[in-house]
């Protein structure tokens, strides 16, 4: 298996809240966020970023814990986000800063229906 290359993900400002049915969020169409890239959402009161990482969905607060810098503007490797702004590491599926300690960042449940991409809020 070949190694991924970083990418830099495409920052895309919803300036708009995003629509929330049954206790998720609506991100968009699955072809509206390609291998590569990511989306970040806003909700009342945080916003979320979504990566598509080979074909797989990642959901977390878009928040580093060290400064709040947006992590939808970081460098993903791997199932890995890099803050843009201090370099640290996050893991994509647990959230665990790869740092060290106990410093991690909030998950959230990505749910594809069809070709939407949602992500369970509540």
């Amino acid at each position: 298996m070949s190694k991924q290359l970083p990418f830099g993900v495409d920052y895309v400002p919803k300036r708009q809240r995003a629509k929330i049915v049954d206790g998720k969020a609506y991100v968009g169409k699955i072809s509206e966020i390609p291998p590569g890239k990511a989306r970040a959402i806003v909700l009342e009161k945080f916003r979320i970023a979504v990566f598509n990482v080979g074909g797989t969905f990642y959901a977390v607060k878009d928040a580093c814990p060290h400064a709040e810098y947006p992590l939808s503007k970081g460098v993903v490797e791997g199932e890995e986000v890099t803050c843009a702004s201090h370099n640290w590491k996050f893991d994509l599926k647990t959230g665990k800063c790869l740092q060290g300690g106990n410093l991690s960042i909030r998950t959230f449940e990505v749910v594809l229906d069809g070709d939407e991409i949602w992500v369970r809020v509540a």
